[in-house]
């Protein structure tokens, strides 16, 4: 029988329904999803499938286990982990009566996004060369983010610097955000003559990773002390802003020692990545 029809009950069926139709639960914790269903005879049963592109029954486990009471099948997942999420549903078996199931409970595990992190990649000639800040955030769970830059300065009057927002999913199908487009790490290749948003995705732990890359110009950057503001917002795991500054407060010589070493791996990772495309 088929999902859609499993899921059509019929007038003289059972009475089958789930609560809550949507749960989201944080890494690590606790998950109960609940079915509740009105039977008259006293043999029947119930199972748990999850639904993939087949239904899957759930095993009984240290980590899994169902609580049957006064006719209310609850399925407890305890741990949840970022694998756990996507579709339950019950099913109910009463003899000689075809079996039904209920409406299902979509389960969403959260993870929270890491605190943002700023860093300055020096150019090769710190007086004529193209310096950048890049911004960094990773390990949440889905893939709904926003990142955003602000700026101000206390020494002088700036003009409008071109800063880049990115959000995800993307708006649009031209927004320059990552594809998913092999197995493993995956890194935009979207415009890649001038990449401004990147999203680097783990398909092992389906944790996501977003950096955004701010091109300084040049004489504004050197002669005027600028504070740059990343803010990490609007992920269902948080309901604060996470935001970290950096200002330009140094000579380029002065800084250069404290960059090769982030330049030298974090750049060498981004590279590696668009090498294995």
């Amino acid at each position: 029988m088929g999902l859609s029809l499993a899921l059509t009950a019929t007038p003289e069926g059972l009475r089958v329904r789930q609560q809550p139709p949507s749960l989201s639960v944080m890494r690590g914790e606790t998950a109960t999803l609940s079915c509740h269903f009105k039977v008259e005879s006293l043999k029947y049963g119930v199972q748990w499938f999850k639904m993939k592109s087949e239904k899957q029954l759930i095993p009984k486990s240290s980590r899994q286990f169902v609580v049957e009471k006064n006719q209310t099948s609850s399925l407890v997942i305890a741990e949840v982990t970022l694998e756990d999420s996507g579709w339950y549903y019950c099913e109910v078996n009463v003899l000689q009566k075809d079996p039904e199931w209920g409406n299902g409970t979509e389960l969403v595990v959260l993870a929270p996004p890491s605190a943002p992190q700023i860093y300055l990649q020096s150019p090769t000639d710190p007086h004529t060369g193209q310096w950048a800040l890049f911004c960094l955030t990773g390990g949440f769970h889905p893939s709904e983010l926003t990142l955003t830059w602000t700026y101000q300065s206390a020494g002088a009057i700036i003009d409008h610097l071109p800063l880049t927002n990115c959000t995800l999913p993307a708006p649009h199908p031209h927004a320059e955000l990552s594809e998913h487009l092999t197995d493993g790490a995956v890194l935009s290749s979207d415009r890649l003559g001038n990449p401004k948003c990147f999203q680097v995705t783990d398909n092992h732990s389906r944790e996501a990773y977003l950096f955004s890359v701010f091109l300084l110009p040049q004489k504004e950057s050197l002669e005027t002390g600028i504070t740059f503001t990343c803010s990490v917002q609007d992920h269902p795991a948080r309901t604060a802003a996470l935001t970290t500054s950096f200002t330009w407060d140094a000579s380029p010589n002065e800084l250069i020692g404290h960059l090769n070493i982030f330049k030298m791996c974090f750049l060498s990772a981004v590279t590696a990545i668009f090498l294995l495309e």
